[in-house]
Protein backbone atom coordinates (compact mmCIF):
# COMPACT_ATOMS: atom_id res chain seq x y z
CA UNK A 1 0.00 0.00 0.00
CA UNK A 2 1.17 3.90 -0.41
CA UNK A 3 -0.18 6.56 1.59
CA UNK A 4 0.21 8.64 -0.76
CA UNK A 5 -2.30 6.51 -2.66
CA UNK A 6 -5.36 7.98 -0.53
CA UNK A 7 -5.15 10.91 -2.59
CA UNK A 8 -5.90 9.62 -6.09
CA UNK A 9 -9.34 8.84 -7.26
CA UNK A 10 -9.23 6.71 -10.67
CA UNK A 11 -11.99 6.27 -13.02
CA UNK A 12 -14.37 3.21 -14.21
CA UNK A 13 -16.03 3.85 -17.06
CA UNK A 14 -18.48 1.75 -17.85
CA UNK A 15 -18.27 0.04 -22.09
CA UNK A 16 -20.88 -0.96 -24.22
CA UNK A 17 -18.72 -4.01 -25.21
CA UNK A 18 -17.31 -4.85 -22.02
CA UNK A 19 -19.22 -3.79 -19.57
CA UNK A 20 -16.63 -3.10 -16.07
CA UNK A 21 -15.38 -6.40 -16.38
CA UNK A 22 -11.85 -5.10 -18.68
CA UNK A 23 -11.32 -3.04 -15.46
CA UNK A 24 -10.70 -6.13 -13.07
CA UNK A 25 -7.11 -5.65 -13.41
CA UNK A 26 -7.01 -1.36 -12.80
CA UNK A 27 -9.76 -2.30 -9.83
CA UNK A 28 -6.89 -5.18 -7.91
CA UNK A 29 -4.31 -2.80 -8.86
CA UNK A 30 -5.89 0.47 -7.00
CA UNK A 31 -7.21 -1.47 -4.13
CA UNK A 32 -4.07 -3.15 -3.68
CA UNK A 33 -2.58 0.98 -3.57
CA UNK A 34 -4.90 2.25 -1.05
CA UNK A 35 -6.86 4.37 -3.34
CA UNK A 36 -8.57 7.18 -1.70
CA UNK A 37 -11.77 6.02 -3.64
CA UNK A 38 -13.50 5.81 -6.97
CA UNK A 39 -14.90 7.93 -9.79
CA UNK A 40 -17.92 5.78 -11.93
CA UNK A 41 -19.37 6.78 -14.62
CA UNK A 42 -21.73 4.77 -16.96
CA UNK A 43 -23.20 1.37 -16.40
CA UNK A 44 -26.83 0.23 -15.60
CA UNK A 45 -27.87 0.89 -11.94
CA UNK A 46 -27.80 -2.80 -10.94
CA UNK A 47 -24.49 -3.21 -12.45
CA UNK A 48 -23.00 -0.39 -10.60
CA UNK A 49 -24.69 -1.31 -7.19
CA UNK A 50 -22.84 -4.26 -7.52
CA UNK A 51 -19.47 -3.01 -8.45
CA UNK A 52 -19.61 -0.39 -6.15
CA UNK A 53 -20.43 -2.87 -3.12
CA UNK A 54 -17.39 -4.94 -4.41
CA UNK A 55 -15.08 -1.74 -3.83
CA UNK A 56 -16.96 -1.30 -0.31
CA UNK A 57 -16.21 -5.10 0.54
CA UNK A 58 -12.71 -5.41 -0.67
CA UNK A 59 -11.21 -2.10 0.19
CA UNK A 60 -9.44 -1.54 3.72
CA UNK A 61 -10.44 1.91 4.60
CA UNK A 62 -13.24 3.72 4.08
CA UNK A 63 -13.26 5.58 0.04
CA UNK A 64 -15.03 8.07 -1.61
CA UNK A 65 -17.52 6.84 -4.39
CA UNK A 66 -18.27 9.47 -6.56
CA UNK A 67 -21.10 9.55 -9.74
CA UNK A 68 -21.34 12.75 -12.11
CA UNK A 69 -24.25 14.44 -10.82
CA UNK A 70 -25.02 17.92 -12.31
CA UNK A 71 -28.22 16.26 -13.82
CA UNK A 72 -29.03 13.75 -11.04
CA UNK A 73 -27.45 10.81 -10.27
CA UNK A 74 -29.07 9.31 -14.02
CA UNK A 75 -26.55 11.62 -15.61
CA UNK A 76 -24.37 9.05 -16.39
CA UNK A 77 -26.13 6.04 -14.51
CA UNK A 78 -28.70 4.15 -16.69
CA UNK A 79 -31.91 3.56 -13.99
CA UNK A 80 -31.25 6.37 -11.83
CA UNK A 81 -33.18 9.38 -11.76
CA UNK A 82 -32.19 12.14 -14.45
CA UNK A 83 -32.66 15.65 -14.02
CA UNK A 84 -32.85 19.02 -16.14
CA UNK A 85 -29.87 21.30 -16.14
CA UNK A 86 -29.35 23.54 -13.00
CA UNK A 87 -29.81 26.23 -15.25
CA UNK A 88 -33.57 24.69 -15.97
CA UNK A 89 -34.43 23.68 -12.48
CA UNK A 90 -33.61 27.37 -11.91
CA UNK A 91 -36.15 29.24 -14.23
CA UNK A 92 -38.63 27.00 -12.82
CA UNK A 93 -37.57 27.86 -8.81
CA UNK A 94 -36.85 31.38 -8.98
CA UNK A 95 -40.18 33.54 -9.14
CA UNK A 96 -39.98 36.96 -10.29
CA UNK A 97 -40.98 39.86 -8.08
CA UNK A 98 -43.86 42.24 -8.33
CA UNK A 99 -42.91 45.61 -8.93
CA UNK A 100 -39.97 46.64 -6.80
CA UNK A 101 -39.72 43.30 -4.92
CA UNK A 102 -36.87 40.88 -5.54
CA UNK A 103 -37.59 37.61 -6.84
CA UNK A 104 -38.29 34.61 -5.11
CA UNK A 105 -37.11 31.36 -4.79
CA UNK A 106 -39.48 28.41 -4.65
CA UNK A 107 -36.71 26.24 -1.67
CA UNK A 108 -38.98 23.14 -2.46
CA UNK A 109 -38.07 22.66 -5.98
CA UNK A 110 -34.37 22.84 -5.89
CA UNK A 111 -33.81 21.23 -2.08
CA UNK A 112 -35.85 18.22 -3.49
CA UNK A 113 -33.81 18.00 -7.08
CA UNK A 114 -30.97 17.65 -4.60
CA UNK A 115 -32.50 15.17 -1.76
CA UNK A 116 -33.24 12.97 -5.27
CA UNK A 117 -29.99 13.08 -6.47
CA UNK A 118 -28.20 12.10 -2.72
CA UNK A 119 -30.78 9.19 -2.60
CA UNK A 120 -29.73 7.98 -5.91
CA UNK A 121 -26.25 7.65 -5.19
CA UNK A 122 -26.46 6.31 -1.88
CA UNK A 123 -29.06 4.32 -3.24
CA UNK A 124 -26.60 2.14 -5.22
CA UNK A 125 -23.50 2.49 -3.02
CA UNK A 126 -21.77 6.28 -3.98
CA UNK A 127 -21.18 9.21 -1.47
CA UNK A 128 -20.10 11.68 -3.36
CA UNK A 129 -22.16 14.22 -5.45
CA UNK A 130 -20.28 16.21 -8.28
CA UNK A 131 -22.41 18.85 -8.12
CA UNK A 132 -23.81 21.73 -8.12
CA UNK A 133 -21.83 23.27 -10.63
CA UNK A 134 -21.35 26.92 -9.09
CA UNK A 135 -20.42 29.10 -12.20
CA UNK A 136 -22.25 31.92 -13.36
CA UNK A 137 -24.30 31.21 -16.66
CA UNK A 138 -23.15 34.01 -18.63
CA UNK A 139 -24.27 35.27 -22.25
CA UNK A 140 -21.19 35.11 -24.23
CA UNK A 141 -19.39 33.62 -21.53
CA UNK A 142 -17.79 29.89 -21.65
CA UNK A 143 -19.50 27.64 -23.84
CA UNK A 144 -18.78 24.51 -21.71
CA UNK A 145 -20.87 25.86 -19.08
CA UNK A 146 -24.24 27.48 -20.24
CA UNK A 147 -27.01 25.88 -18.80
CA UNK A 148 -25.46 24.05 -15.97
CA UNK A 149 -24.78 27.52 -14.22
CA UNK A 150 -28.11 28.79 -12.09
CA UNK A 151 -28.00 31.73 -13.04
CA UNK A 152 -26.10 34.81 -14.13
CA UNK A 153 -26.81 36.75 -10.78
CA UNK A 154 -24.42 36.20 -8.43
CA UNK A 155 -27.07 35.88 -5.55
CA UNK A 156 -29.46 33.67 -6.74
CA UNK A 157 -26.98 31.54 -8.06
CA UNK A 158 -25.45 31.45 -4.72
CA UNK A 159 -29.02 30.91 -2.82
CA UNK A 160 -29.69 28.30 -5.14
CA UNK A 161 -26.52 26.32 -5.10
CA UNK A 162 -26.53 26.96 -0.83
CA UNK A 163 -30.25 25.16 -0.71
CA UNK A 164 -28.67 22.48 -3.29
CA UNK A 165 -25.45 21.81 -1.20
CA UNK A 166 -27.62 21.69 2.33
CA UNK A 167 -30.12 19.48 1.06
CA UNK A 168 -27.98 16.93 -0.56
CA UNK A 169 -25.85 16.42 2.53
CA UNK A 170 -28.56 16.34 4.33
CA UNK A 171 -28.97 12.69 3.06
CA UNK A 172 -25.49 12.17 3.88
CA UNK A 173 -23.96 12.27 0.60
CA UNK A 174 -21.08 15.00 0.19
CA UNK A 175 -21.75 18.22 -2.18
CA UNK A 176 -18.77 19.52 -4.52
CA UNK A 177 -18.92 22.61 -5.27
CA UNK A 178 -17.55 23.16 -9.20
CA UNK A 179 -15.53 24.88 -11.01
CA UNK A 180 -13.07 26.94 -8.00
CA UNK A 181 -13.37 30.07 -8.72
CA UNK A 182 -15.65 30.02 -11.74
CA UNK A 183 -15.51 29.30 -15.10
CA UNK A 184 -18.81 31.66 -16.17
CA UNK A 185 -16.56 34.17 -17.28
CA UNK A 186 -13.25 32.32 -18.76
CA UNK A 187 -12.91 32.96 -22.36
CA UNK A 188 -10.61 30.74 -25.18
CA UNK A 189 -11.59 27.11 -25.73
CA UNK A 190 -11.50 23.91 -23.48
CA UNK A 191 -7.68 23.73 -24.08
CA UNK A 192 -6.49 27.15 -22.39
CA UNK A 193 -9.44 29.01 -20.82
CA UNK A 194 -8.82 32.42 -19.40
CA UNK A 195 -10.51 33.99 -16.77
CA UNK A 196 -9.50 37.77 -17.61
CA UNK A 197 -11.28 39.55 -14.50
CA UNK A 198 -9.81 41.52 -11.82
CA UNK A 199 -9.47 40.06 -7.78
CA UNK A 200 -12.12 42.66 -7.29
CA UNK A 201 -14.62 41.26 -9.79
CA UNK A 202 -14.42 38.16 -8.74
CA UNK A 203 -15.29 38.61 -5.70
CA UNK A 204 -18.63 40.64 -5.94
CA UNK A 205 -19.63 38.22 -9.02
CA UNK A 206 -18.37 34.78 -9.89
CA UNK A 207 -17.08 33.92 -6.40
CA UNK A 208 -20.54 34.64 -4.24
CA UNK A 209 -21.90 31.28 -5.03
CA UNK A 210 -18.75 29.13 -4.03
CA UNK A 211 -18.76 31.52 -0.44
CA UNK A 212 -22.61 30.34 -0.03
CA UNK A 213 -21.89 26.58 -1.11
CA UNK A 214 -19.16 26.79 1.43
CA UNK A 215 -21.13 28.87 4.04
CA UNK A 216 -23.82 25.90 4.06
CA UNK A 217 -20.74 23.23 4.53
CA UNK A 218 -20.29 21.73 1.37
CA UNK A 219 -17.89 19.36 1.68
CA UNK A 220 -15.77 19.83 -1.18
CA UNK A 221 -14.62 21.84 -4.13
CA UNK A 222 -13.64 21.17 -7.47
CA UNK A 223 -10.97 23.53 -8.73
CA UNK A 224 -11.36 24.30 -12.61
CA UNK A 225 -8.12 24.52 -14.78
CA UNK A 226 -8.19 28.35 -15.79
CA UNK A 227 -5.80 31.13 -15.85
CA UNK A 228 -6.75 33.88 -13.62
CA UNK A 229 -4.21 36.48 -14.18
CA UNK A 230 -6.27 38.85 -11.58
CA UNK A 231 -5.34 36.16 -8.81
CA UNK A 232 -1.69 36.00 -10.12
CA UNK A 233 -2.24 32.51 -11.45
CA UNK A 234 -1.63 32.58 -14.80
CA UNK A 235 -0.50 28.86 -14.33
CA UNK A 236 -4.11 27.71 -13.20
CA UNK A 237 -6.62 27.76 -10.99
CA UNK A 238 -5.36 24.31 -9.45
CA UNK A 239 -1.87 24.46 -9.82
CA UNK A 240 -1.78 27.58 -7.56
CA UNK A 241 -1.51 28.23 -3.97
CA UNK A 242 -2.53 31.85 -4.87
CA UNK A 243 -5.53 30.72 -5.63
CA UNK A 244 -6.31 27.35 -3.29
CA UNK A 245 -4.19 28.29 -0.28
CA UNK A 246 -5.00 32.47 0.09
CA UNK A 247 -8.59 32.26 -1.45
CA UNK A 248 -10.12 29.68 -1.24
CA UNK A 249 -8.69 28.44 2.42
CA UNK A 250 -7.76 31.62 4.23
CA UNK A 251 -10.32 34.32 2.57
CA UNK A 252 -13.50 31.83 2.16
CA UNK A 253 -12.17 29.65 5.07
CA UNK A 254 -12.75 26.35 3.26
CA UNK A 255 -11.19 23.35 5.16
CA UNK A 256 -12.91 20.56 3.09
CA UNK A 257 -11.81 18.39 0.13
CA UNK A 258 -10.08 20.35 -2.75
CA UNK A 259 -9.99 18.02 -5.81
CA UNK A 260 -8.64 18.86 -9.23
CA UNK A 261 -11.30 18.36 -11.98
CA UNK A 262 -10.55 14.82 -14.02
CA UNK A 263 -7.57 14.56 -15.49
CA UNK A 264 -7.91 12.00 -18.21
CA UNK A 265 -10.84 14.26 -19.95
CA UNK A 266 -9.46 17.99 -19.32
CA UNK A 267 -8.33 18.79 -23.02
CA UNK A 268 -5.52 21.03 -21.54
CA UNK A 269 -3.59 18.04 -19.87
CA UNK A 270 -1.48 15.82 -22.03
CA UNK A 271 -1.83 12.48 -20.54
CA UNK A 272 1.85 12.28 -20.73
CA UNK A 273 1.93 15.68 -18.08
CA UNK A 274 -0.91 14.55 -15.87
CA UNK A 275 1.65 12.69 -13.08
CA UNK A 276 3.35 15.82 -13.39
CA UNK A 277 0.12 18.14 -13.42
CA UNK A 278 -1.09 15.95 -10.40
CA UNK A 279 2.21 17.31 -8.06
CA UNK A 280 2.10 20.45 -9.04
CA UNK A 281 -1.69 20.75 -8.32
CA UNK A 282 -1.09 18.42 -4.47
CA UNK A 283 1.85 20.99 -4.04
CA UNK A 284 -0.71 23.91 -4.59
CA UNK A 285 -3.17 23.05 -2.19
CA UNK A 286 -5.46 20.22 -4.01
CA UNK A 287 -6.23 16.87 -1.55
CA UNK A 288 -7.10 14.65 -4.37
CA UNK A 289 -6.10 14.05 -7.64
CA UNK A 290 -9.33 12.75 -9.82
CA UNK A 291 -9.30 10.46 -12.72
CA UNK A 292 -5.45 9.87 -13.76
CA UNK A 293 -5.19 7.91 -16.70
CA UNK A 294 -1.80 6.35 -15.42
CA UNK A 295 -2.67 5.08 -11.71
CA UNK A 296 0.62 3.58 -11.24
CA UNK A 297 2.50 6.48 -12.85
CA UNK A 298 0.81 9.19 -10.69
CA UNK A 299 1.36 7.39 -7.52
CA UNK A 300 4.91 6.96 -8.13
CA UNK A 301 5.48 11.15 -9.06
CA UNK A 302 3.59 11.82 -6.04
CA UNK A 303 5.92 9.41 -3.70
CA UNK A 304 8.71 10.98 -5.67
CA UNK A 305 7.83 14.51 -5.32
CA UNK A 306 7.46 13.40 -1.44
CA UNK A 307 11.00 11.87 -0.93
CA UNK A 308 12.65 14.93 -2.51
CA UNK A 309 10.86 17.30 -0.64
CA UNK A 310 8.70 18.82 -3.38
CA UNK A 311 5.78 18.03 -1.86
CA UNK A 312 5.93 18.36 1.87
CA UNK A 313 5.32 16.36 4.58
CA UNK A 314 2.54 18.73 5.70
CA UNK A 315 0.51 19.29 2.78
CA UNK A 316 0.66 15.49 2.68
CA UNK A 317 -0.73 15.51 6.29
CA UNK A 318 -3.42 17.48 5.52
CA UNK A 319 -4.70 16.38 2.59
CA UNK A 320 -4.45 12.52 4.53
CA UNK A 321 -6.33 14.19 7.07
CA UNK A 322 -9.47 15.71 4.90
CA UNK A 323 -10.06 12.26 2.82
CA UNK A 324 -10.01 10.24 5.72
CA UNK A 325 -12.38 12.79 7.21
CA UNK A 326 -14.59 12.96 4.55
CA UNK A 327 -14.57 9.33 3.18
CA UNK A 328 -15.37 8.19 6.89
CA UNK A 329 -18.30 10.72 6.81
CA UNK A 330 -20.72 9.16 4.79
CA UNK A 331 -21.35 5.19 4.98
CA UNK A 332 -22.60 2.90 2.27
CA UNK A 333 -26.23 1.91 2.35
CA UNK A 334 -28.31 -1.24 0.77
CA UNK A 335 -28.44 -0.71 -2.76
CA UNK A 336 -32.45 0.13 -4.05
CA UNK A 337 -34.49 1.41 -6.67
CA UNK A 338 -35.49 5.40 -6.95
CA UNK A 339 -38.93 5.99 -5.19
CA UNK A 340 -41.68 6.14 -7.33
CA UNK A 341 -42.90 9.09 -6.05
CA UNK A 342 -39.39 10.85 -6.80
CA UNK A 343 -39.24 9.21 -10.29
CA UNK A 344 -42.90 11.03 -11.06
CA UNK A 345 -41.90 14.49 -9.54
CA UNK A 346 -38.60 14.30 -11.61
CA UNK A 347 -40.93 14.07 -14.64
CA UNK A 348 -43.18 16.98 -13.53
CA UNK A 349 -39.90 19.47 -13.12
CA UNK A 350 -38.38 18.31 -16.34
CA UNK A 351 -42.25 19.17 -17.85
CA UNK A 352 -42.09 22.03 -16.23
CA UNK A 353 -38.65 23.26 -17.42
CA UNK A 354 -39.79 23.26 -20.93
CA UNK A 355 -40.48 26.80 -22.43
CA UNK A 356 -42.70 27.62 -25.27
CA UNK A 357 -40.89 30.26 -26.37
CA UNK A 358 -43.11 31.68 -29.52
CA UNK A 359 -46.89 32.53 -29.92
CA UNK A 360 -49.62 29.74 -31.13
CA UNK A 361 -48.81 26.32 -30.49
CA UNK A 362 -49.41 23.86 -33.30
CA UNK A 363 -52.10 21.71 -33.73
CA UNK A 364 -50.59 18.68 -32.55
CA UNK A 365 -52.87 15.71 -33.84
CA UNK A 366 -52.77 11.64 -33.76
CA UNK A 367 -49.97 11.45 -36.45
CA UNK A 368 -46.64 13.43 -36.74
CA UNK A 369 -43.53 13.65 -38.88
CA UNK A 370 -40.36 14.05 -36.69
CA UNK A 371 -37.55 15.09 -37.91
CA UNK A 372 -34.00 15.55 -35.99
CA UNK A 373 -30.90 18.44 -36.62
CA UNK A 374 -27.77 17.70 -35.46
CA UNK A 375 -27.29 15.41 -32.38
CA UNK A 376 -30.08 12.21 -32.88
CA UNK A 377 -33.23 12.68 -30.14
CA UNK A 378 -34.87 9.26 -30.87
CA UNK A 379 -36.35 9.46 -27.03
CA UNK A 380 -39.36 12.08 -28.76
CA UNK A 381 -40.39 9.69 -31.07
CA UNK A 382 -40.36 6.75 -28.94
CA UNK A 383 -42.31 8.47 -25.92
CA UNK A 384 -44.77 9.77 -28.38
CA UNK A 385 -45.21 6.02 -29.57
CA UNK A 386 -46.24 5.46 -26.02
CA UNK A 387 -48.60 8.14 -26.03
CA UNK A 388 -50.19 6.14 -29.10
CA UNK A 389 -49.59 9.01 -31.90
CA UNK A 390 -48.62 7.79 -35.42
CA UNK A 391 -45.03 8.59 -35.53
CA UNK A 392 -42.61 8.84 -38.92
CA UNK A 393 -39.55 9.53 -38.67
CA UNK A 394 -37.17 10.82 -41.65
CA UNK A 395 -34.06 13.08 -42.30
CA UNK A 396 -35.64 16.04 -44.14
CA UNK A 397 -39.44 16.74 -44.49
CA UNK A 398 -41.43 14.21 -46.87
CA UNK A 399 -42.76 15.72 -50.05
CA UNK A 400 -46.62 15.67 -50.20
CA UNK A 401 -47.10 14.36 -46.32
CA UNK A 402 -50.09 16.22 -44.81
CA UNK A 403 -49.36 15.18 -41.18
CA UNK A 404 -47.65 17.88 -38.44
CA UNK A 405 -44.10 18.57 -39.06
CA UNK A 406 -42.23 18.27 -35.72
CA UNK A 407 -38.42 19.66 -36.19
CA UNK A 408 -36.03 18.34 -33.32
CA UNK A 409 -32.68 20.20 -33.40
CA UNK A 410 -29.69 20.41 -30.69
CA UNK A 411 -26.07 21.61 -31.19
CA UNK A 412 -23.79 18.80 -31.54
CA UNK A 413 -20.68 21.08 -28.97
CA UNK A 414 -22.85 19.85 -26.23
CA UNK A 415 -23.69 22.63 -23.29
CA UNK A 416 -23.98 26.23 -23.62
CA UNK A 417 -25.53 28.71 -25.60
CA UNK A 418 -23.82 27.82 -29.22
CA UNK A 419 -26.25 26.84 -31.85
CA UNK A 420 -25.01 27.25 -35.27
CA UNK A 421 -26.62 29.74 -37.56
CA UNK A 422 -26.89 27.04 -40.09
CA UNK A 423 -28.85 24.76 -37.80
CA UNK A 424 -31.46 27.41 -36.71
CA UNK A 425 -31.95 28.15 -40.49
CA UNK A 426 -32.34 25.24 -41.61
CA UNK A 427 -34.90 24.21 -38.93
CA UNK A 428 -36.59 27.45 -39.69
CA UNK A 429 -36.83 26.30 -43.64
CA UNK A 430 -38.38 23.00 -42.79
CA UNK A 431 -40.91 24.55 -40.45
CA UNK A 432 -41.76 27.70 -43.06
CA UNK A 433 -42.05 25.43 -45.88
CA UNK A 434 -44.44 22.70 -44.07
CA UNK A 435 -46.50 25.81 -43.02
CA UNK A 436 -46.16 27.30 -46.86
CA UNK A 437 -47.85 23.79 -48.04
CA UNK A 438 -50.68 23.91 -45.67
CA UNK A 439 -49.18 21.67 -42.67
CA UNK A 440 -48.98 22.46 -39.01
CA UNK A 441 -45.31 22.76 -37.74
CA UNK A 442 -43.17 22.69 -34.45
CA UNK A 443 -39.31 23.29 -33.67
CA UNK A 444 -38.33 21.63 -30.49
CA UNK A 445 -34.99 23.30 -29.46
CA UNK A 446 -32.77 21.45 -27.14
CA UNK A 447 -30.52 24.65 -25.90
CA UNK A 448 -30.15 27.40 -24.19
CA UNK A 449 -33.31 29.33 -23.99
CA UNK A 450 -30.88 32.17 -25.61
CA UNK A 451 -29.99 30.22 -28.38
CA UNK A 452 -33.29 29.07 -29.17
CA UNK A 453 -34.87 32.38 -28.71
CA UNK A 454 -32.81 32.70 -32.15
CA UNK A 455 -35.53 30.95 -33.87
CA UNK A 456 -37.70 33.66 -33.94
CA UNK A 457 -41.07 34.57 -32.82
CA UNK A 458 -42.88 33.60 -35.54
CA UNK A 459 -42.44 30.17 -35.09
CA UNK A 460 -43.79 27.77 -32.54
CA UNK A 461 -40.98 27.25 -30.66
CA UNK A 462 -40.46 24.78 -27.60
CA UNK A 463 -37.26 25.03 -25.82
CA UNK A 464 -36.20 21.81 -23.80
CA UNK A 465 -32.81 22.67 -23.09
CA UNK A 466 -30.77 19.77 -23.89
CA UNK A 467 -31.11 16.64 -25.46
CA UNK A 468 -31.08 14.07 -22.11
CA UNK A 469 -33.69 11.12 -22.34
CA UNK A 470 -35.05 13.15 -19.82
CA UNK A 471 -35.92 16.09 -21.59
CA UNK A 472 -36.49 14.49 -24.72
CA UNK A 473 -39.22 12.80 -23.10
CA UNK A 474 -40.38 16.17 -21.43
CA UNK A 475 -40.80 17.28 -25.22
CA UNK A 476 -43.07 14.63 -26.63
CA UNK A 477 -45.23 15.40 -23.46
CA UNK A 478 -45.13 19.10 -24.55
CA UNK A 479 -45.77 18.32 -28.33
CA UNK A 480 -49.14 16.28 -27.03
CA UNK A 481 -50.47 18.88 -24.64
CA UNK A 482 -50.22 21.55 -27.22
CA UNK A 483 -52.96 19.98 -29.43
Amino acid sequence: MSELARLVVPALRYDAAHGFGYLDGLIDDALELGVGGFLIEGGARADVAALIARLHAETRHPILVALRAERGAGDTIDGLTQLPPLGAVARVAVVPGDGAAPPSLDVDAVRRAARITARDARNVGANWALAPVCDLDVARGFASIGMRGASDDPAIAAAIVSEWVDACQAESTLACAMHFPGLGHAQGDNQDPVVALTEVQLRRGDLVPFAAAIDAGVASVMVSPASLPGLDAPEGAMRSASVIENVLREALGFDGLAATVSLDREPGIHPADEAAQAVVALIAGCDVVLAPSDLDGTVEALERAAKGGALSAVRVRAALDRVNRWSGWARPTEAREPGLDDVMWSRQLADRTCMWLSGGRPRIGATLEVVSIGTPMPHVAETLRAMHVEVMESANPTPKERAPLVVCFAPPIGPGDGVGRVDIDKARLMAKEAITAGRDAAIVAACHPRAAAGVGRDLAVVCVWEPTRAMQQAAARALVTAR
